[in-house]
């Protein structure tokens, strides 16, 4: 297995590990100077050290003050501290959002966090966060309280790998989850607009969470979203089941200026790199699905480099070279290899045109996959010499191979609907038992051997191998007949307890000595 590469920071990838001060370097003051002479800003937030603020004097509403205790800090993203609470009606632990202070003048920075209180409340289901209340705090903050999810995102998860290969069909199974929730955003006419695997949490028991909707937007408001007023030291309450506001007049709208450029370099479709947020919409974010998927197969984003602006002139270029030659070279099936090409066409007509078109070629793939496994398990066992099966740990054999009826004779029907000490020599059954007992206490037998009969009544000496799948409680075993060979052995035993008494009788006894 080749070593897993060293790659860039896949939020902020900035290779070097600098951060992006106000002033840009000049390469990058050049990029921004292509964009502003098309009418477009360039936002390089994303690329920005955090830089946390004092929290001490945060303060709940009045009306939920005695219902949530906020407690101590335990992340914190691009714009947001992110806090532990406690529910004490409920008595359940919740995470309590809040806008950073250095980020309250910042008009963009308070319809983005809005935006993802509003836009993450209309959207029910499995793979995004349920929110709770959001609201204004006394000092004027902005919160959203929501479910408290523990575990890890994907990116750390890919990151931790030795080699690009390792847990590829649990990572699999994870991006599946990814994409069925993008889908189902899609089908409510939400695009994410900033899908990468720093995004994505996945839970301590196979949760997989889609986080960060503050740059999503709503396809079906052209015109943009309208907000509420909020005053301070007050709160909207979420309604879960129909994502409405109970409170709140419709005054304020949110729109995506014309022009901006928003999101994580190393995951930015061109056309978003390039600020033509006219033409962003659903096939944007299957871009940020292959992303993950080219990650997630060669270790690296689509753009990588040493700086930021490099790595932002390459999205805006869509140069994907070093993407594409990466995946060229991964050993993966060509269906899952021309998935990953596609998403990450250049040309955004060439995509697939939502995520449910990525999750049904995903479908596909996985079922494909399942069947070429299946059919290697058939050629596995009926292609052997040996005798494979299946057993379960009560005795019955589930799935055997032609060999048995081949070397035993008896019908595959009846090998399989009768427990098999019926077949076992009696003398041999009580430490069959035994043996039967240790592997499904999980320990594995090698070279175990006893006697099976024959339909004609001889009894057949078989060498077994096995061992227990607990997830399947079923024990894999393989056997061969070793009858030959047992009996060449007792042979030889028997020649040299022969020739050991013929020797001794030809030693002078005693009485010959006297």
């Amino acid at each position: 297995m080749a070593d897993y590469p060293s790659s860039p920071d896949s939020d902020s990838v900035c290779g070097d590990g600098s951060t992006v001060s106000d002033t840009e370097s000049e390469a990058v003051a050049a990029f921004e100077g292509n964009l502003v002479a098309d009418g477009a800003t360039i936002d390089m937030s994303c690329c920005k050290e955090s830089s946390l603020d004092s929290s001490d004097d945060l303060r709940m509403p009045d009306r939920l003050a005695d219902r949530y205790v906020v407690l101590e800090e335990i992340g914190h993203g691009g714009v947001g501290l992110i806090h532990r609470g406690w529910d004490t009606q409920l008595n359940r632990e919740v995470a309590v959002k809040v806008l950073r202070k250095e980020f309250l003048s910042k008009p963009e920075s308070l319809r983005r966090f809005m935006n993802e209180a509003i836009i993450t409340s209309q959207l029910q289901h499995p793979g995004i966060v349920p929110v709770h209340e959001f609201g204004m705090t006394a000092d004027r903050r902005p919160f959203i309280l929501m479910r408290l999810i523990s575990g890890e995102t994907l990116d750390l998860i890919l990151k931790r790998r030795t080699n690009v290969t390792e847990d590829l069909p649990s990572l699999m199974t994870t991006f599946y989850q990814v994409c069925q929730t993008i889908a189902y955003a899609h089908a409510q006419g939400i695009i994410h607009r900033d899908i990468k695997p720093a995004n994505i949490m996945v839970g301590h028991f196979g949760v997989v969470k889609v986080m960060d909707w503050g740059l999503s937007k709503s396809l079906r408001e052209p015109d943009g979203m309208n907000w509420p007023e909020i005053e301070a030291g007050t709160s909207l309450a979420i309604d879960c089941q129909e994502g409405s506001m109970a409170s709140g007049s419709e005054t304020n709208t949110h729109r995506t200026l014309l022009g901006t450029v928003f999101g994580t370099p190393g995951y930015l479709p061109p056309e978003q790199a390039r600020g033509e947020n006219g033409r962003v919409d659903e096939r944007s974010d299957v871009f940020g699905l292959g992303g993950i998927l080219c990650f997630i197969l060669t270790g690296f984003p689509p753009y990588s480099g040493e700086t930021c602006g490099e790595i932002l002139r390459k999205a805006a270029a869509a140069d994907l070279a070093d993407a594409m030659g990466r995946l060229e070279n991964c050993n993966v099936p060509a269906d899952l290899l021309k998935l990953a090409k596609r998403c990450l066409a250049p040309e955004i007509e060439d995509r697939p045109a939502n995520a449910a078109e990525v999750v049904e070629a995903l479908t596909a793939h996985l079922q494909a996959d399942q069947r070429r496994a299946e059919r290697d398990l058939v050629r596995f066992f009926e292609l052997s010499l040996d005798l494979f099966c299946i057993a379960g740990i009560n005795g019955y054999f589930r799935r055997i191979n032609e060999n048995f009826t081949r070397l035993l004779g008896h019908s595959a029907e009846e090998l399989t609907s009768r427990p098999f000490f019926d077949f076992v020599h009696p003398d041999d059954r009580e430490v069959t038992r035994k043996i039967l007992a240790t592997i499904s206490a999980g320990k594995p037998c090698i070279q175990f051997t006893n006697r099976y009969r024959h339909l004609n009544g001889e009894y057949l000496w078989l060498e077994w191998n096995a061992r227990l799948v607990e997830e399947e409680r079923a024990i894999y075993a393989v056997a061969r007949d070793v009858t030959e060979r047992v009996a060449r052995e007792e042979s030889l035993r028997n020649r040299a307890e022969a020739r050991r008494v013929t020797d001794s009788s030809d030693k002078p006894g005693e009485m010959d000595k006297a």
